[in-house]
This record gives structure tokens, C-alpha cells and sequence, in this order.
């Protein structure tokens, strides 16, 4: 009778990493599902309030701009403060499309909106080619200040009101946010973001990991060397930017989408900011960290602003905070909360 062995074979360290992210994915889409549907299966109402929704909706949109700014300011390397242009540009353009011609819908106004901000990305790309570093945040600053005064000055645009009675998108010719089978107005969205943060975090994670990302990083480690062994650094940076401001602006359509409006403050250098601010926080080079740096920066004022009301604070305590979260993760944890994991 033949004996049977049976060998047991440690996990590798490369296979417990890919589970635990599988794990961590489940847990966040069971988490959100649960806040889709749990008003559904309680009888005494809702019990999440429609408001914590509205963060939700808010945060996800700030994941797809965090991820998208991570494949100019993470993989690349350059630090921008100027892809407000790309999340203002996809508002507008969604914006004016959907209010001005009944027959673009939404999602077309999507891939306009990326294709304009694909060429507006050019001029930073062809400044890139050029100069480095410090000069960068001044010439991407300024190029979002640009936008702003032309569209504060702009009447077709609707100057510094803005354009408002943006139609929220559809579905099969319902509106996602009057699906009869969801409980509030707020949860097509967060599925349908949902399922375009899977998407992009799929899209950078099979990016970065070929023949394209290890041209990105070897041009972001050294440019020189990177042209020394044959890769073409102006076209491997062309395409970074160019990734980078049309994820960006897909972020700026769904923004309008959801608030029903698109003012000038869309192109201003505090957007910028704070969308660069969610990369750092998180990490750069990291796509779980763009995320949670997206889902921070956002939740954490709400939060603040309701511990300034319960004890009668006189001035918003998130202010302190924010500058005090970024010393201290940048004395710290320089390369984000969670920058190491990835890179």
C-alpha cells in the first residue's frame, strides 16, 4: 500500500502580501456595500444619515484626482501644484455639455473632458521637458491661476458664479440618483465610484508593474542614466502627465455630476493643494495611500467641524490640525502613511 505525503510549504512573503491585499479589497467593498444597502434591511429607516453619503461620494471622487496626481507626483517624481487645471477643466467641460446641448449626455462630456485636459497637460509636459523641482511648482502653479481668471472672467462660462443645474448622469435612462432599488440618492454613486477607484487602482497596479513603469522609474531616479540605456525620457514623462491630468479630470466631471455645479474655485492653487496634500499624506508611489490620503483629507474637517460645535470652539480646529498633520508625518513618515508598502 502506497503511503501518501503530504508536504507543507511555507507561504512566500510575495503571496501573504497578495492576500492581504485581497483581504483588504473585500473588507472595503463589503464595507461600502453595507452602507449602500443597510437602510434597506432595517425597518425603522435609515439609519446611516444622508449626509455621511455626501462624505463618502466626496471622498471617492478625491481617490480618482489623489490617484491620478500619484502618476505625475508619485511615479515620476515631479511635484505639481497645478492639476487643479485638469479637475476644473473636466467640471466645466461637463459642465457646459450637458447644460448647453441636450444631446451630449454625461458620460460623453467624460471623455471630452479628458481629451481637453490630455491637451492642456502639453505645456506642462513640454516645461517638464525643460526644468525640474522647484521651478515646476511655480510653472503649474501659475498655470492653474491662469484658468482661474479666465474662467472668473469668462460670462460664457458663467464668470465668478459659475455654471450651475448640472444634470446628475444616467443610467439607462434613469438617473443615479433616483434609482428606485437604492435607499437614498447618494449610493449610485458611491457604487459607481466605487467601481472606478477598483478600476484606476487595477489600472496604476499593472502600470507600474511593466515594461512602462520601470521606464518611469528609472527616469524618475535618474534621468541621465535612463537616456543612457536607451529610454526615451521626454515621451515616458509626455505620458505621465498626460495620464495623469486625464484621470485627474474624470474626478472634475463626477464633482459636477454630483454637486449640480462647477465655479472657478475648481482651478484655484488650495485645490491643487489639497490634492497634492492627499498623495503626500498617504504616499507617494503608493495607490492604497492615495486613497486614504484622499479619504482623510476630506473626512477629517467634517469631523472637527462637528467636535468644534459640541464644545463651542471659536475657530475651526481642523486649520491646526492640517498644518500639524503635515509637520509631523513629514518629520516622521516622509514618504506618506503608507509609502513604504508599495514602493
Amino acid at each position: 500500500m502506497k503511503k501518501i505525503h503530504i508536504s507543507l510549504r511555507k507561504p512566500q512573503a510575495g503571496e501573504l502580501k497578495a492576500n492581504r491585499k485581497v483581504i483588504a479589497v473585500c473588507v472595503v467593498l463589503a464595507a461600502m456595500l453595507f452602507i449602500c444597502f443597510l437602510d434597506d434591511f432595517t425597518p425603522s429607516g435609515r439609519v446611516i444619515p444622508n449626509y455621511f453619503k455626501y462624505v463618502i461620494v466626496v471622498s471617492l471622487i478625491y481617490s480618482v484626482a489623489s490617484l491620478g496626481i500619484n502618476f505625475y507626483s508619485g511615479y515620476q517624481g515631479d511635484t505639481s501644484l497645478g492639476h487643479a487645471v485638469f479637475f476644473g477643466t473636466g467640471a466645466y467641460v461637463t459642465a457646459y455639455l450637458t447644460t448647453q446641448f441636450s444631446g451630449i449626455n454625461f458620460w460623453a462630456s467624460i471623455l471630452i473632458g479628458m481629451a481637453f485636459s490630455a491637451v492642456l497637460s502639453l505645456p506642462v509636459a513640454w516645461a517638464g521637458s525643460r526644468v525640474k523641482g522647484s521651478f515646476m511648482v511655480v510653472i503649474t502653479y501659475g498655470y492653474c491661476e491662469i484658468f482661474r481668471y479666465l474662467a472668473i472672467n469668462s460670462n460664457t462660462l458663467g464668470g465668478t458664479a459659475g455654471m450651475a443645474g448640472i444634470p446628475s448622469p444616467k443610467i439607462f435612462g434613469v438617473r443615479i440618483t433616483k434609482i428606485p432599488w437604492l435607499p437614498s440618492n447618494k449610493d449610485g454613486f458611491i457604487l459607481i465610484l466605487m467601481a472606478i477607484v477598483g478600476f484606476l487602482a487595477l489600472f496604476t497596479y499593472r502600470i507600474v508593474n511593466s515594461r512602462v513603469g520601470y521606464a518611469l522609474a528609472a527616469v524618475r531616479e535618474d534621468e541621465i542614466a535612463a537616456y543612457a540605456m536607451g529610454v526615451n525620457v521626454k515621451a515616458y514623462k509626455r505620458l505621465a502627465i498626460i495620464t495623469s491630468a486625464v484621470i485627474t479630470s474624470v474626478a472634475g466631471s463626477f464633482y459636477a455630476g454630483f454637486t449640480n455645479v462647477a465655479d472657478p474655485s475648481l482651478f484655484g492653487a488650495t485645490l491643487s493643494i489639497t490634492i497634492f496634500t492627499m498623495l503626500v499624506i498617504g504616499g507617494r508611489r503608493s495607490i492604497s495611500g492615495a486613497i486614504l490620503g484622499a479619504f482623510i483629507v476630506v473626512i477629517c474637517p467634517e469631523l472637527l467641524r462637528y467636535v468644534q460645535d459640541l464644545i463651542g470652539l471659536p475657530f475651526d480646529p481642523w486649520y491646526i490640525l492640517y498644518g500639524l498633520m503635515l509637520v509631523i508625518i513629514m518629520r516622521f513618515k516622509p514618504e506618506g502613511l503608507l509609502g513604504t508598502k508599495e514602493s
